[in-house]
């Protein structure tokens, strides 16, 4: 596969009362958990930090001090050594690996940003595959005050987005990829499940 596997651990995890990524969870810190589960899909994988923050294994920095997704995806895209980016939050502790897969069999033609989206509307862009030419305007977005990376999305080409619930019905990824621990309390809920 010829893309970077990039995991964002730069946020501030206010609702999670302290840093999450080294949090424990299958008796390792979080952050290796996702690490092991996709380091399968690329020999270009990295978690893409802070520059305070240090990790024992490929870490890279972020290169704006700007807050937000946008920012540390933005980072990914630079510091990654190939075209396109795997892109996962660090507090995904369940991310199916063959999502990886199902993303990339969906890029080219024109596609910058392949996106899971639920029925809803909803879409996972942290567990994303973005492609290399999205750099310039992720930088005059962030230029512009723009931090959220779905009012980046709505207003970029290319953007395929991929049904979460077609992937689970054919069994390409599992029912708990996108799980999300906010929160101590989803911790637990996700350890006594």
């Amino acid at each position: 596969m010829n893309l970077s596997i990039a995991i964002l651990c730069g946020g501030s995890s206010t609702r999670f009362d302290g840093d999450k990524t080294v949090t424990s969870f299958q008796d390792k810190p979080l952050f290796r958990v996702i690490w092991d589960r996709l380091q399968s899909k690329s020999e270009d994988i990295f978690l893409q930090v802070r520059s305070k923050d240090k990790y024992p294994v490929e870490s890279r920095e972020d290169l704006l001090d700007v807050e937000g997704p946008l920012a540390g995806i933005y980072s990914a895209l630079v510091n990654s050594r190939r075209e396109w980016v795997f892109v996962s939050a660090c507090d995904l502790p369940l991310i199916d690996p063959r999502l990886v897969d199902e993303l990339d069999k969906e890029a080219g033609n024109g596609t910058r940003v392949v996106i899971p989206r639920w029925k809803s509307g909803h879409r996972e862009p942290l567990a994303a595959l973005y492609h290399s030419s999205l750099v310039p305007g992720m930088k005059d977005a962030l230029d512009a005050d723009v931090h959220k990376i779905t009012e980046f999305l709505d207003g970029t080409s290319g953007v395929r987005e991929i049904s979460i619930e077609g992937l689970i019905e054919r069994e390409k990824i599992t029912e708990r990829c996108f799980y999300n621990v906010n929160t101590r309390r989803d911790l637990e809920r996700l350890k006594i499940s």
